[in-house]
């Protein structure tokens, strides 16, 4: 598996999938496996571009104000559990992505055109159905779509995996763990 940082990264013929994967849970898998299973399709490398929300960078955003404004708690995974994980699920490439000013402030177009379609050379992006980015998550399914058509690459939707009736997600995660429900938390994500 090959392993990049953002921005030094320059791709062709790939499938990308875009998140923080904290846990890279059952939720995060699924989406994986697709993504894998369409790339192989259309012969495309695999590419998880990961937000990364815990490298301290220069330029870097108030973190602690972000993390509240999220209601976020603790990370789930670190960097090196995820890498493996992912490694593990046979991913071709992972790019880290910092989240810096810089990240947090390009318009969903300049997303989409400066990095999806030119560093990671993306034709098939695969991404859930809660999916936003770009600047204050303004960028949504219908721009990526949109902007797909103008920069070439596809856009591929998921609808997000249930168990017990709740989407799986790193809050629900989260909300398990602080609730004492440790071993269902840890089902979730085995």
């Amino acid at each position: 598996m090959e392993i990049y940082t953002y921005p030094d990264v320059n791709l062709k013929d790939t499938a990308v999938t875009i998140g923080k994967f904290d846990g890279v849970h059952h939720g995060h898998r699924y989406l994986i496996d697709i993504l894998k299973e369409k790339a192989a399709e259309k012969k495309l490398k695999t590419v998880v571009f990961v937000v990364d929300m815990e490298d301290d960078t220069s330029g870097r955003l108030d973190i602690e104000v972000l993390k509240k404004s999220m209601k976020k708690a603790s990370l789930l995974t670190t960097w090196d559990e995820k890498v493996k994980k992912l490694e593990q699920m046979g991913v071709d490439v992972v790019v880290r992505c910092p989240f810096t000013r810089k990240i947090s402030m390009l318009r969903p177009m300049m997303f989409a055109k400066d990095v999806l379609a030119k560093k990671l050379g993306c034709k098939l992006m695969v991404c859930g159905d809660d999916f936003h980015y770009g600047r204050l998550a303004s960028g949504d399914i219908a721009k990526l779509e949109t902007y797909g058509e103008r920069y070439g690459y596809e856009t591929y939707t998921v609808e997000r995996l249930k168990e017990g009736g709740e989407v799986v997600s790193s809050t629900r995660i989260r909300d398990l763990i602080e609730n004492g429900k440790t071993d269902e938390a840890k089902k979730l994500m085995s």
